[in-house]
Parts: C-alpha cells; structure tokens; sequence
C-alpha cells in the first residue's frame, strides 16, 4: 500500500512542478490553417533544414530535458491503458507548439521506419545526414547527424545516448503490412491501442536502445517522429470507421473507463479533443491519409495556466556541451485470419535481405527475418503487457512468413 502512495505523491509532486515550470503554449480555439506533417525524407531542402534548426534551438534551451522529464514523470499513466493514444497525440502537438514558438513555419514530420524494416541500418533518418545511429563504443554517445554530441541534464548530466540492440543492429522492425493486418481485423480502440502498443510501437525504442529505450526517450528528438508515426497509424485506422473520430473505450491506469470526456495526465483537457487532428488546438493532416471529417465538439477545456517556462524538475541550464562537443474486442489476431485486399494498401515499400533460409526453394532468395520477441524484464519495466507481446510477436512471424513464401514463388510481396 505504501509503495502505491509514494508513487502517487510522486506524481502530484511532479505533475505540480510540470505546471509551475514547464513552457505549455495554449492550444489554438479554431484553426486558421491546416498543416501537412509529412515524412521527414520528402521535406524539402528549406523544410529540413528549418526543423533541425528549431529542434537545435529547443536543446539549446533545454526544453528537451523538460520533455523527457515530463514523459518519465507520468509514464505509468500513459502507458499500458488507452490514455495512450490520446495522451501522445497531445504530446506530439506540445511539441510542434514549442516548434513553431522558434519558427511558425516548421512542422513536425513523421520518421515512417515501416519502409526499411527488414534493415533499419539502410534507412537514411538513421545516418549522418538526419539523426545519426548507434551511439559510439565505450559511452553510447550520439556522435553524428543533427543530434551529435548532445548533452542532456535529465535524468542526470551526460551525453544523448543509443545502444542499438544487437550491438551494431538494431534487429529488424514490423512491416507495415502487418500494421495493417491488425487496423483490419481490430474494431475497438482498447484492442487496437493495446496491440500498436505491444507490437510495432515496442520494437523501435527497444531496437534503438540507449536513451530510446527508457521513459526519458522523449530527449531524443526521433521520439516525437517515432510517435507521429503511431499517431499517424491510429489516424489511419480512425478513418476506416468514421464512428472512430468522436468515440474512445478501454480503462486508464486506475480502472476506470476511458471515454472521450476522460481527461488526460497531465494536460488536464479532455481525450475527446484529440481525436479529430484537424480539429481545433491540432490542426494537422497527414501527407497520405484524407483529412478527418468535420466532427462537432467543444472547445478544449484547459485547466492548466500554460504562460511559464523551464523544466519539472526545476530550473533547467541549457545543456552543457560535452568535452568534443561543436558549438552550434476479441477478434483474432490478422496473421490467424484471412484479411480482406484493401485498395489503399498498394505502394511498394524497400525490402532488404539479412539471412537465408535453408527451406528456401531459390536458393538464391534469402528469407527476411522477423523482429525477435522483445525482452520480458524491458516490457515489464515499461508498463506493457507480456501476452499481447507474445500474440504480436505471433502476428508478425506469421505476415514475415507469409512474405517469404510470396517472394519464393516469384510473387512482389509488398510489405505495407
């Protein structure tokens, strides 16, 4: 019982501190545009280089550490129940607003790693160019892209950090195809959060590892492309039922139901006001998704005064650069079942070979590998749920499989 008080007054302490310190710009009342959020590789020359100086300037300032702080702060609160979804899209957009503070015309991009799943090591947002990769031997350190050398001060002084999984490999990530298999076969969004959850938003912060892989993930800026990315997934199946836009299910951390009047952590505002991201205070689409229909709602309720800046733990120093820094519902599971050829689902993604299989007809076609299970010590430390893990790790074999036999019979398996 005492365990459970102290983490509650943890919590209230963190959350009074958030509110007293942290900058939160007030959410728009009506949206004067729409912005598109797009996939980080096809921004433009000026577009990229606009939000790697905004989020540059957001480190100097050290709102990075306040993000992290917040997230780890509340982490239990939003993970593991079906405040998830909402509560994120509502972090996303806290983030862009401090964005768009530096510069009104940035806006944040998604990181889409469904197209190099089967070799993340290929995909540009992982090289020098974008967001570096693995962290340097020895430290860890983020030592190259637009986050090289980065010092953080939460949760203790040091350096941004990745460790990829498998030491120079971060393993392999979900396809999008299999992401798809789960938006068709999954009608609730308890069930549907639940298996996004403990399946392909998992693997990437445990693939990344470092800094990625804890609650304070969120002193990384690929986390917030990352999240778009499962915001972008849970817009998509949205729009497969319109009934999605205006209603939520499922309980939140204390039991209790979760509907579109439940109030998120933190925020204090109600779930419902997220769920249309054309709506007001969010006033964003996706590059590839139809834009959400106009759903009647009230304007969001603030409860929180949203005019202060700094971080939940205190004062917050910008970071100080390291020693070589530069300045500067009860459905089956899609794999156990057919699921139906749906029209949208055609653009080909990238696919790349890491090993062959001795079954393999051609023995010049080498089989794709399947991301291996995720660790049961990190899934209980994060606050997932160990047999929905295991029944994704099931549904992905079986579409990973199910490519493999494609691609030996001469079919172009596409992965999405």
């Amino acid at each position: 019982m005492l365990k459970y008080v102290c983490i509650a007054l943890a919590v209230l302490v963190g959350e009074a501190m958030a509110k007293a310190a942290f900058p939160m710009p007030r959410l728009a009342q009506s949206c004067t545009k729409i912005v598109v959020r797009k996939d980080i590789t096809t921004l433009g020359i000026d577009e990229q280089q606009r939000f790697f100086r905004a989020v540059r300037e957001m480190h100097r300032r050290g709102w990075m550490d306040g993000f992290g702080s917040m997230h780890d702060h509340i982490s239990h609160q939003v993970h593991g129940n079906d405040q998830f979804f909402a509560w994120h899209r509502r972090f996303l957009r806290h983030f862009e607003s401090l964005l768009q503070e530096i510069d009104p015309d940035v806006v944040l991009p998604y990181w889409n790693w469904g197209t190099y799943w089967q070799n993340p090591l290929a995909d540009p947002v992982l090289t020098a160019n974008f967001f570096g990769g693995n962290g340097r031997p020895g430290d860890n350190c983020v030592v190259e892209g637009v986050e090289a050398r980065w010092g953080r001060n939460y949760p203790t002084k040091g350096c941004l950090t990745r460790k990829f999984r498998y030491g120079t490999s971060t393993g392999s990530f979900w396809p999008m195809r299999a992401v798809r298999d789960v938006m068709k076969t999954t009608k609730s969004h308890a069930q549907f959060r639940s298996r996004i959850e403990n399946g392909a938003h998992g693997i990437v912060h445990l693939g990344l590892g470092g800094d990625f892989e804890t609650m304070w993930a969120p002193v990384d800026v690929l986390f917030f492309l990352h999240h778009a990315t499962i915001d972008k997934v849970w817009a998509e199946w949205q729009s497969r039922d319109p009934q999605r836009f205006q209603n939520v299910d499922g309980f939140d951390a204390a039991r209790q139901p979760v509907t579109a009047d439940s109030l998120m952590p933190f925020y204090g505002e109600d779930v419902g006001s997220t769920l249309v991201t054309n709506g007001p205070g969010y006033c964003y689409v996706y590059d590839d998704l139809p834009a959400p229909p106009a759903v009647p709602r009230n304007k969001p309720k603030v409860m929180l005064s949203m005019n202060t800046a700094a971080n939940l733990t205190g004062p917050v120093a910008p970071p100080q650069p390291q020693a070589d820094e530069e300045p500067a519902d009860d459905e089956q599971p899609a794999a156990e079942q057919e699921a139906p050829a749906d029209e949208g689902d055609a653009a080909a993604e990238r696919l790349f070979v890491t090993g062959r299989s001795p079954d393999s007809a051609d023995a010049k076609i080498a089989d794709f590998a399947a991301p291996r299970p995720m660790d049961q010590r990190w899934l209980k430390q994060g606050h997932y749920d160990l047999d929905e893990a295991a029944r994704m790790q099931r549904l992905v074999d079986g579409v990973v499989a199910e490519i493999n036999a494609e691609r030996r019979l001469g079919i172009n398996a596409v992965a999405i």
